[in-house]
């Protein structure tokens, strides 16, 4: 049944957007991998532990220069618990103005450093920061141990130097809920810091933009992200400078509650075909985030899914987390084909950020998807004026099919959709006439299987893409990327006395992206996880009380400066069995401490940890 899934999963390799010149260092770095690898300590795995659980997930640290000075700032020191769902921390941020920090707003790199301790039992939250009403991070926590969890994520934010070069408000918010009815104790004490880089004469100070504009509600005390649960999406009325070159969004993007997993929710047409003691959600499997600019579309982007510490089984992912749940993947939009319009004086000009799935009734999709996003803006000297002389956006194009056996006893579903998008406009700016282009290609594929009135499915997704922005014949722009997902769960145990449920998952994200601030970057990363949960028989909400899970990943990073990061890690039953680390950056961010490796077997499990269930 596996080999099955291992099929798909490597026939959506050879899919791949980004060129096989693109992914060749990757794969040499991977295959580089230096044959003295460090000695391993392995602990006893019945010896009772009192260490706090490392957990990761894997990133390449930001490159930054080898010479010159540097200064480290606490932006926040937090403690998240009773009293913090939807009640953000908010402190003042000041540029730092120490000689080591270097001159405001001329920075080579900005790492922004997050470290999270927890102990007890807490469910997966989700975690965002925001400078001057601008997301900058979006992250999730761990599902916490009974002996203290700790997890560290560095981050590069240098392309948001125009929001660190002024004062302004930063705001984290870390919604989080004590219960002790319901087991749940675990709080999140946060230290978030900032470093700032001076440029040296091998690492001049980064190129960015002039202005940023939040995409947001705005709030001044609550998250910033739009809470979009409806068909008509986020709406920011926008102004321009008028002198704008070249305009870019950044969309930070995640689908909650029953939309957490919407890559396996189920068609409409076939929702019918389950009892409704399974469970089955509908609105099908296809997500699309779209940008629009006077309501007229712009670029849309389809989300990888991220997968947070609780998802489909929470022992798969402790300590070693799937990709992106402390660091979610971002998405370009190039507006600036849109610039003559967004300059138009006489009206008020709107961007909007709308979610679009597959619902046969309003909404298309179910809540919550959580939005956001800024406008990255490049201003020259005098005012800008330009038409749009091509427009080309076809409605997506999008099927469903499916069917099922005598008694529904199996039932299968396929969606398939395709989108192309092309925008050329003209552009008299200070620097002289331009031509700016915007196009989008992109490819979706989604399978699924039902057995046992649909406890058991299998789900497998392809999503492949390219978007690429030239202006004036040079290329501003390319995101090239590959998202193949299976998927395997079993839920038929879940409603027995003692029951359970376990699931398999292959996981990729390779991604090729030039983005249009900052250095060009390739990932890799390719994930294998498989893992069970043995539950109680408490009334009620179920409560996890052991569980197995083994996951294994493989890591690669190549940028524009020739920096690099490999890593071969994998983790057991709450565990590290190894950890491999190469490439320039490793120093950075390098493997988990000998003493926290244990054998071949893993760690020992968990014993007592609360389901899944309230967000």
């Amino acid at each position: 049944m596996f080999y099955g899934l291992a099929l798909v999963f490597a026939a959506t390799l050879c899919a791949a957007q980004p060129s096989p010149e693109e992914l060749a260092p990757l794969l040499a770095g991977l295959e580089a991998q230096p044959a003295a690898i460090e000695r391993r300590v392995p602990l006893s795995t019945n010896d009772p532990t009192i260490a706090p659980l490392i957990d990761l997930q894997v990133f390449a640290p930001p490159a930054v220069p080898k010479q010159g000075t540097s200064c480290t700032v606490i932006l926040l020191n937090h403690t998240f618990g009773d009293g913090s769902f939807n009640a953000p921390a908010i402190v003042a941020y000041v540029p730092p103005t120490d000689a080591s920090c270097g001159e405001v707003g001329n920075w080579a790199t900005i790492s922004m450093n997050l470290s999270v301790y927890s102990i007890g039992t807490q469910y997966d939250r989700l975690g965002a920061i925001y400078l001057s009403h601008s997301e900058i991070w979006r992250t999730s926590s761990a599902e916490p141990t009974k002996t203290g969890t700790i997890w560290n994520t560095i981050k590069d934010v240098t392309h948001f130097t125009p929001l660190f070069a002024k004062p302004g408000d930063l705001m984290m918010d870390f919604s989080n809920i004590i219960a002790p009815d319901l087991l749940l104790d675990g709080v999140f004490d946060v230290i978030l810091s900032a470093t700032f880089y001076v440029p040296t004469e091998q690492f001049p100070a980064a190129i960015s933009s002039d202005t940023i504009i939040p995409l947001s509600n705005l709030s001044p005390t609550l998250p910033n992200f739009f809470t979009i649960s409806d068909d008509i999406g986020g709406i920011t009325n926008v102004t321009l400078p008028s002198s704008a070159v070249e305009a870019y969004i950044e969309i930070f993007c995640s689908g909650n509650s029953a939309e957490e997993f919407w890559y396996l929710n189920t068609p409409d047409e076939f929702v019918q075909d389950f009892p409704e003691s399974t469970g089955v959600i509908g609105k099908g499997s296809f997500r699309e985030i779209q940008v629009l600019v006077d309501d007229k579309l712009a670029g849309v982007v389809w989300p990888y899914a991220v997968i947070y510490t609780g998802g489909i089984t929470p022992s798969n992912w402790r300590p070693l987390t799937s990709y992106g749940a402390y660091d979610q993947p971002t998405y370009w939009v190039d507006v600036t084909p849109f610039i003559p319009i967004l300059l138009d004086e006489q009206t008020t000009h709107t961007v909007t950020l709308r979610v679009v799935g597959q619902g046969l009734t309003a909404p298309s999709f179910n809540s919550d998807w959580f939005v956001s996003g800024s406008i990255h803006v490049r201003t020259g000297t005098s005012k800008t004026t330009g038409k749009i002389t091509s427009y080309n956006a076809p409605a997506l194009k999008i099927s469903t099919t499916g069917g099922s056996t005598p008694g529904n006893t199996t039932v299968w579903t396929k969606v398939v959709a395709h989108r192309e998008l092309d925008i050329e406009s003209e552009l008299l700016t200070s620097e002289g006439k331009k031509t700016v282009s915007f196009s989008q290609s992109l490819d979706y594929v989604n399978t699924a299987q039902y057995a046992d009135a649909g406890w058991i499915q299998w789900g497998q997704q392809s999503t492949v893409g390219t978007t690429v922005a030239k202006h004036q014949g040079k290329q501003v722009l390319r995101d090239a990327f590959s998202y193949p997902l299976s998927v395997f769960s079993n839920y038929s145990l879940y409603e027995e006395q003692f029951g359970g449920y376990g699931s398999e998952i292959n996981q990729t994200h390779i991604r090729a992206l030039q983005p249009p601030i900052g250095p060009y970057r390739a990932i890799q990363s390719i994930q294998h996880a498989r893992g069970q949960i043995g539950m109680d028989d408490w009334p009620g909400l179920r409560h996890a009380i052991n569980g197995t899970g083994a996951t294994e990943q493989t890591f690669a990073y190549v940028d524009g400066r020739g920096e690099s990061y490999f890593r071969d890690v994998a983790a057991k039953n709450d565990g590290w069995v190894r950890d491999a680390v190469w490439g320039t950056l490793r120093d950075a961010n390098p493997p988990v401490p000998r003493n926290q490796i244990f054998g071949p077997g893993g760690g020992p499990g968990f014993r007592r940890m609360v389901g899944r269930g309230m967000r």
